[in-house]
């Protein structure tokens, strides 16, 4: 999407948030707020405002590299050796199983381990 239409697509989901929060405001003032459907409903629509903020407008965190450094020794002909650690950026000794393939490693420095 271009820069433009993020800004439309966000601005059209806040609308949509401020709609639901103002709905179950409006549904929490009423006579019949006390009934039991009047507050699943209110509770509903703020669950889905609260859902359409962490979906759409909070920042999503940025991918993990772990995967990519596992594609990197997979790749790699040797039977064992060293990579940069995903998490850490120190030592990640490896080493591939002979029968299968899968490679088993851990980083020196944070002790992540991975066993495929």
């Amino acid at each position: 999407m271009t820069p433009r239409e993020q800004a439309a697509f966000a601005a059209g989901i806040q609308a949509a948030r401020q709609a639901a929060m103002t709905a179950a405001v409006t549904i929490e003032v009423r006579d019949d707020a006390r009934e039991l459907r009047q507050q699943a409903a209110a509770a509903a629509l703020h669950g889905l405002a609260a859902g359409l903020k962490v979906a759409f407008l909070d920042p999503q965190p940025a991918p993990r590299a772990t995967p990519a450094m596992m594609a990197a020794i997979a790749a790699d002909p040797a039977q064992s050796g060293d990579a940069p650690c995903s998490e850490c950026s120190g030592r990640f000794r490896w080493t591939k199983d002979s029968t299968n393939g899968h490679v088993h490693g851990r980083c020196e420095a944070c002790g992540m381990a991975i066993m495929q």
